[in-house]
């Protein structure tokens, strides 16, 4: 494995990843949606709501594993980066700061900070606006 393909493998996985973030983004709009219509509703049912918190939380779900797999093109690259040297880079300095960012080299399940509390804050708009009182 050579450094550019180490570079072009780390770059796939950023478009994969930017595409996965635009389609998840997408589903919250429509999760949100979804939510807010329900809870304006007045006659929805108990099934309906918790219909609609379920695909409310899917979404939220697979977004979540959706950050985490992004999360792990960068931990990928950086683990890439170390196996073949940092010392065999051509720019040993920046191959470094890179790992240095990154921060490790074990795959993570787990979206970074600020995606997690985004998504518990979209949980959260979701449930609310499901089972939470109207002001009308």
């Amino acid at each position: 494995m050579g450094e550019q393909f180490i570079w072009e493998a780390f770059n796939a996985g950023r478009m994969v990843s930017a595409l996965s973030f635009i389609g998840s983004i997408i589903a919250i709009w429509l999760a949100l949606r979804t939510a807010n219509m329900t809870g304006e509703n007045s006659d929805s049912n108990l099934f309906t709501k918790v219909l609609s918190t379920l695909f409310g939380l899917l979404i939220v779900a697979g977004t979540w594993m959706q950050m985490g797999f992004a999360a792990n093109g960068w931990v990928i690259a950086a683990r890439n980066i170390t196996n073949f040297g940092v010392d065999n880079m051509t720019d040993p300095e920046f191959a470094q700061g890179f790992v240095d960012y990154v921060g490790t080299t074990d795959p993570t399940g787990m979206p970074p900070v600020l995606g997690m509390a985004f998504l518990v804050v979209v949980a959260i708009m979701i449930v609310g606006l499901i089972w939470g009182p109207r002001g009308k």
